[in-house]
């Protein structure tokens, strides 16, 4: 077990009592992602925590494959998945390199709150460009940290480097702009969803 997943798993029980705060900014990112969603769509939720998007976006796919590094997270999601009564959710733990997903297999992949948190980010897009279909949608959510100094963005920061908390990349939006339209993706919709922390939500399509 890797610092990161071990982290996580610390955080997984107490996890959506802490973003019970950015509640509108998960609402406003479930009602973007829905509307390019249709019933007949194959998609991966690439680090899903507790499902806390996953399950409200369920009814508007035909099935999602939700992965996380972190099993405590996948336990919490899978239970409250099961509470509701999704069928249509298949939780794992994994990464986005697992052998299981196969080159053009998924109609959607998702991935919020998470490139931030990546020191492979390029080999990450580029492995979400490998999985999507022709056409298909690359939808994110991405704290741009470094868009405005905030005590935030500097006690992350400074966390980070002492690793307390993971890896944090301080992005600017025309950055993580970039950083997805070189991955071989057109950019067809952008949001700032939450000013304070800025969290930017990004549907980009493959090239």
């Amino acid at each position: 077990m890797n610092k990161s997943e071990r982290f996580w798993d610390k955080q997984a029980n107490n996890y959506d009592k802490q973003e019970k705060k950015y509640e509108q900014t998960y609402s406003k990112a479930v009602e973007n992602t829905k509307k390019h969603l249709n019933s007949n769509d194959i998609v991966l939720d690439y680090a899903c925590g507790t499902g806390i998007i996953t399950s409200e976006i369920a009814d508007s796919a035909k099935e999602i494959h939700a992965i996380d590094i972190s099993l405590k997270m996948i336990d919490v999601a899978k239970r409250k998945a099961e509470e509701r009564n999704i069928k249509n959710i298949y939780y794992e733990q994994a990464t986005i390199f697992d052998e299981r997903y196969r080159k053009e297999s998924f109609d959607v992949i998702l991935a919020f709150s998470i490139l931030h948190l990546l020191r492979d980010r390029q080999k990450v897009i580029q492995r979400i460009n490998e999985l999507l279909k022709p056409g298909g949608l690359f939808i994110s959510t991405t704290a741009c940290l470094g868009e405005k100094k905030s005590s935030l963005s500097i006690l992350l920061f400074l966390l980070s480097k002492i690793r307390i908390v993971p890896y944090v990349k301080l992005f600017r939006m025309s950055e993580l702009e970039g950083l997805i339209a070189n991955g071989n993706f057109h950019i067809a919709e952008t949001e700032l969803l939450y000013l304070a922390a800025p969290s930017y939500f990004i549907v980009a399509k493959k090239i």
